[in-house]
């Protein structure tokens, strides 16, 4: 049986521009993200006593002696935590580009896909870790005893942790389907 030729293609186009589309919808959410998330780490420096006040009231610890030096050192920790967030949307950003460009999982776009995934997981599990560090930081001022180690971990982080892993696993899968697609060129 013979299929035409132009449903074919217009298949492949309507495929093409809903590829496009999510592309460019999930390079502008993870923009966003990035530019929302920055604002969330510095938001304390804005207004450090309300701030403070607002963190007293939720751990129930008198915070109005906190000093400035203890709410820098802790948005320095997240801003060198956030900083592999960009690293992890350019990797993915030039993983894209490569995709669009040929419309292949190609190793270019594998390996760009893969360092993505790497960066997003460290960032993620770096900032679980390290976020007993916050609480003890922002509570250094009190007496020993009044001091806190929080230690949480939130829905969002296993997400985070789903998320970054499901995209290594696409980038090993890429990586593996081009060196099949590779060896079968060699046979033909």
């Amino acid at each position: 049986m013979n299929t035409s030729t132009s449903l074919a293609s217009n298949h492949h186009a309507d495929l093409r521009r809903k590829v496009i589309t999510v592309i460019w919808s999930l390079r502008i959410v993870a923009c966003v993200y990035t530019a929302w998330v920055f604002w969330l780490i510095v938001r304390p420096l804005r207004r450090t006593p309300a701030f403070l006040e607002r963190l007293g009231n939720y751990w129930q610890r008198d915070m109005s002696a906190a000093q400035d030096w203890q709410v820098w050192s802790v948005v320095t920790l997240d801003l060198a935590l956030w900083s592999l967030l960009p690293v992890a949307i350019v990797c993915w950003w030039l993983a894209s580009r490569h995709l669009l460009r040929d419309m292949s999982m190609g190793p270019k776009s594998s390996t760009w896909l893969r360092r993505g995934a790497w960066a997003g997981l460290i960032c993620t599990v770096l900032s679980i870790l390290t976020r007993p560090f916050v609480s003890y930081l922002y509570t250094l001022h009190l007496p020993a005893e009044s001091r806190l180690w929080l230690w949480n971990i939130n829905p969002s982080d296993l997400l985070g942790l789903l998320i970054c892993g499901v995209l290594l696993m696409l980038a090993y899968l890429m990586a593996w389907m081009s060196e099949i697609a590779e060896e079968n060129k060699a046979f033909v």
